[in-house]
C-alpha cells in the first residue's frame, strides 16, 4: 500500500526491477468503509503494517469546528469543497 503518487512509483519500479510476473492492481480508497475485511486488517488493525500519521492543530483556532466538518456524515459537502482547496497543504 502507498500514501502517496511517489511511493506507488516506487513500489512499481521496484516489483518491474525484481521482475516479479503478474499484474500490479492499482486503487484508491476514499475511506476506511471502502476496503474489504483483509485490506482493512493490513492497512489499519495490524500494527505490524499500518502506518500513523499524527496531526497536530493549534488550540483556539476553531478546531471543534473543523473536527466536526470532517468527521460528520451530514457536513460532506462542507468536507469536498475543503479538500479542494486545501488537500494540498498535508504533509505527510
Amino acid at each position: 500500500y502507498a500514501t502517496d503518487n511517489a511511493e506507488r512509483q516506487g513500489i512499481l519500479d521496484r516489483i518491474a526491477a525484481e521482475k516479479i510476473k503478474g499484474k500490479a492492481s492499482v486503487t484508491r480508497f476514499k475511506g476506511l468503509g471502502e476496503m474489504n475485511p483483509l485490506q482493512l486488517r493490513e492497512t489499519t488493525m495490524d500494527p505490524d503494517t499500518r502506518r500513523l500519521a499524527r496531526l497536530v492543530m493549534k488550540s483556539g483556532d476553531g478546531t471543534p469546528q473543523l473536527m466536526d466538518m470532517l468527521l460528520a456524515k451530514k457536513r460532506a459537502a462542507d468536507r469536498r469543497k475543503w479538500l479542494e482547496k486545501k488537500g494540498d497543504l498535508a504533509e505527510i
